[in-house]
């Protein structure tokens, strides 16, 4: 969509500021923790495995205190949807040689391993090869069956509710160029779901924004109409810009009063669900990409 590459500049600027703090925090940390407290100091979503020499090995998720002696190795991988952004040794900062996990081996460290996880915030890299995972949100993951060319996943919360839906809506694009299907699927709560409603009995679901649908509440209406005419020129807004020509002018408004009383239809995707823990997974395959959301089957 015309306005990704400013959401992607707000979360980029968003994950420079939270890095920082993220940093700050864990730096403090390890300079003031006492020898008796933990080793292992874990923020955020993901786990790290340490292997010793012995061949004993063990995975963390939180902090801990354990004895880093004769340490052999470390994995650090993030939950889907989140990825690593610090790595500390010894209050050293090491370099990330992969965002979405890495082993180091011949480990040395000698008193404090510190990692930082941060969500990816909506964008997730998008690999060549087949059977490409991409998570850009905890909630929203993707399988390219195949990937020609790189790029990258993005998955925006909109305001589209409409039709029964239950959960949320979500904005799903990417500029990797693919071909065959892509497995969509869209994560829920098992507390959120409304009462009476269980994980069977819920779809995945697609549709295509009306264009005029500025407001992204299902329906072309004068509500748009009236956002598009009152735009102000001196803060160009590309969501109103509907023919892309630069301006947003009575051209647009046109567009809008052309597309009046149209409404954006769902369309059930084959899907199926699958339970982990206290979450739903409700999966569906497409061969291209739109507004997904999670609603009941027919």
């Amino acid at each position: 969509m015309k306005f990704i590459q400013l959401k992607k500049l707000a979360v980029l600027a968003l994950s420079v500021l939270l890095s920082l703090n993220v940093f700050l925090a864990i730096t403090s940390g390890v300079n003031a923790a006492p020898v008796k407290d933990p080793t292992v100091y874990i923020n955020g979503d993901g786990s790290v495995e340490l292997t010793w020499n012995s061949g004993k090995s063990t995975t963390f998720r939180n902090n801990t205190n354990v004895n880093l002696g004769g340490l052999k190795s470390i994995a650090i991988t993030p939950d889907h949807g989140w990825h690593i952004e610090i790595v500390l040794f010894d209050g050293i900062s090491q370099e990330i040689l992969d965002e979405d996990g890495y082993s180091l081996i011949d480990v040395q460290v000698k008193r404090v391993i510190s990692v930082a996880f941060l969500e990816n915030g909506g964008i997730d890299d998008v690999e060549s090869g087949t059977y490409i995972a991409a998570y850009p949100d905890p909630d929203v993951g993707l399988v390219f069956h195949n990937v020609f060319a790189d790029g990258f996943a993005y998955a925006y919360l909109i305001g589209l509710q409409q039709y029964d839906q239950i959960g949320e809506s979500w904005d799903i694009y990417t500029n990797a160029t693919f071909v065959q299907n892509v497995t969509v699927y869209l994560v829920l709560s098992i507390n959120d779901l409304p009462d009476g409603v269980f994980p069977g009995d819920l779809a995945l679901w697609r549709t295509e924004v009306v264009l005029g649908d500025v407001n992204l509440d299902g329906v072309v209406d004068g509500t748009d109409q009236s956002i598009v005419a009152n735009a102000n020129p001196d803060d160009y807004d590309p969501t109103l810009d509907l023919d892309n020509n630069g301006v947003i002018n009575s051209d647009d408004v046109n567009i809008v009063a052309h597309n009046h009383g149209l409404e954006s239809i769902w369309e059930q995707l084959e899907s199926w669900t699958h339970m982990e823990g206290n979450f739903v997974y409700v999966y569906g395959i497409t061969d291209h990409f739109s507004v997904f959301g999670v609603t009941r089957r027919n």
